[in-house]
């Protein structure tokens, strides 16, 4: 796919840190596409732009961003279309998790995981629709997670439950777009190394024996499921949602 994404350009979400989005961006940066590298933290956003600039050159633009906040997302997606082009490829990775009882969650957790989860991604897509419509492609991935199948586990129901209903999103968008070209699915990881799964690896690592394939996954391996649903090779696949998790899913 050295090629397979000359001409497009990428937004991804929570790209900047050491596990999916990265990733991710890097790949598509790798198959030629220009990619808009965001995340909620500007130091390492900075950093992420400039190593990927150093390798892709200009091809790459970074922007500080919290999902949440909708004002900076239309800045972002009115000024990358004024620099390039409109996005025709959006990835929805960020994502905010609590580890915790939906007893011991608060309000503010619940609303933060909705906020970030379900309602961030709502609101791209939407502004992002109207010009991918318009040309008649365009190419959305939105980054859920096993855990929407499994209820949490009974740590993080809160975040399944955002992330179900960004399935539901997903399936609702794939069917109004599909009309005008524009593709939507979904691909939902397992337990992936992550600073995250590190921190709390004691609950993570006692499943790695539930997995068919007996270990976690790496970020790479999401981010080729990803250039694959943002390729042509993929033209025919909308409303889908691709486990990615070793079979950790099927443990129920």
């Amino acid at each position: 796919m050295s090629a397979a994404f000359e001409g497009r350009v990428a937004l991804v979400t929570g790209a900047a840190g050491d596990g999916i989005g990265k990733a991710i961006a890097r790949r598509l940066a790798a198959g030629g596409a220009s990619v808009v590298v965001t995340d909620i933290h500007e130091r390492r956003t900075q950093e992420t732009t400039e190593a990927l600039r150093q390798e892709f050159g200009d091809r790459i633009l970074g922007y500080a961003y919290d999902v949440a906040d909708r004002e900076r997302a239309d800045t972002i997606l009115s000024d990358v279309a004024a620099r390039w082009s409109p996005v025709d490829v959006l990835v929805n990775n960020a994502a905010e998790n609590v580890l915790a009882p939906i007893s011991e969650y608060t309000p503010v957790d619940w609303q933060r995981g909705i906020d970030v989860n379900l309602t961030g991604c709502f609101h791209l897509i939407q502004r992002a629709l109207p010009a991918m419509t318009e040309r008649g492609w365009g190419s959305i991935v939105n980054i859920t997670s096993v855990a929407a199948w499994l209820a949490g586990g009974g740590r993080e129901g809160p975040y399944a439950a955002s992330k179900a209903a960004l399935h539901s999103l997903t399936r609702s968008v794939a069917w109004e777009a599909g009309p005008h070209g524009v593709r939507c699915n979904a691909v939902a990881p397992g337990i992936i190394h992550s600073k995250f799964v590190d921190k709390y690896s004691r609950d993570f690592d006692r499943e790695i024996d539930k997995t068919p394939l007996r270990r976690i996954g790496d970020a790479e391996e999401v981010a080729d499921v990803v250039a694959f649903l943002v390729s042509d090779e993929s033209s025919f696949v909308t409303g889908e949602i691709i486990n990615v998790s070793g079979g950790w899913y099927m443990r129920g």
